[in-house]
């Protein structure tokens, strides 16, 4: 039968969860449309501590920019496509993407642009596979406290530049610097650099202390141009066509 698939057809998000405890959302896939959109899934507002007794969660939430368009008619974009907001959520897999392809073919040059596919601003996030694919900036960006992430893959963006992409020194993971405490277990970042060839520093980005774990972070090259130096910190070696695999014990 498929999933059901809501699309954004005014620039609005598709879900919007206000303040609540114990929402539950499952099985759907949400997609951009011809109008550019701000955030496709909104999860409550900044500040809202949510209910560690009554927590919400999302179930098989899949979210697409691109792919069933038309890139000569017309470009789906968006901002942040899933924001988690407030606290106590309970993400169990998705899959968070940027087409790399369209229903005539190949996407280049940054079409179907959208910057960060997943935002998570609540404290207490727990999600367990995580996919996010294809985004031009930092493809996670995780600024609340006490997150978890229980595997993560992501394919970082084949069709950007040196400039737009390596030089700002964009990561597939990126916890932000006044985060204390943070867990990521089975994480790791790969790149196909098919259109140019692009260096960037870090697979994975964090701050430094105790209270912040990666347990077993991996990069991966698996063709085409330039490089990811680092797996986590500027730690690990580089991958690129000579050293394929690189990873942290």
């Amino acid at each position: 039968i498929g999933f059901p698939t809501l699309a954004s057809t005014t620039g609005q998000p598709v879900i919007q969860v206000g303040n609540v405890d114990g929402v539950r959302l499952a099985g759907v896939l949400i997609q951009g449309g011809p109008s550019p959109v701000d955030t496709l899934l909104q999860w409550g507002q900044q500040g809202y501590a949510g209910n560690p007794n009554n927590p919400c969660f999302l179930y098989d939430v899949f979210a697409r920019i691109g792919g069933p368009n038309d890139q000569s008619q017309y470009q789906m974009s968006c901002n942040v496509v899933v924001e988690i907001n407030s606290g106590y959520v309970i993400y169990d897999n998705t899959w968070i993407w940027r087409a790399d392809h369209d229903i005539n073919g190949e996407v280049s040059n940054s079409a179907n642009p959208s910057l960060n596919g997943l935002v998570v601003n609540g404290h207490n996030v727990t999600i367990y596979g995580l996919a996010v694919e294809h985004q031009l900036n930092d493809l996670v960006v995780w600024n609340g406290d006490n997150g978890i992430t229980y595997f993560y893959q992501s394919e970082l963006p084949y069709d950007v530049t040196e400039e737009n992409f390596g030089q700002p020194g964009y990561v597939g993971y990126r916890v932000g610097q006044s985060v204390q405490q943070h867990q990521a277990w089975g994480v790791g970042v790969y790149c196909y650099f098919s259109d140019n060839d692009v260096t960037t520093n870090n697979g994975f980005v964090s701050p430094s202390g105790n209270g912040i774990s990666f347990v077993s972070p991996f990069t991966r090259f698996l063709a085409g141009n330039g490089q990811i130096s680092n797996v986590w910190n500027d730690m690990g070696g580089a991958v690129n066509a000579q050293n394929q695999l690189q990873y942290i014990c």
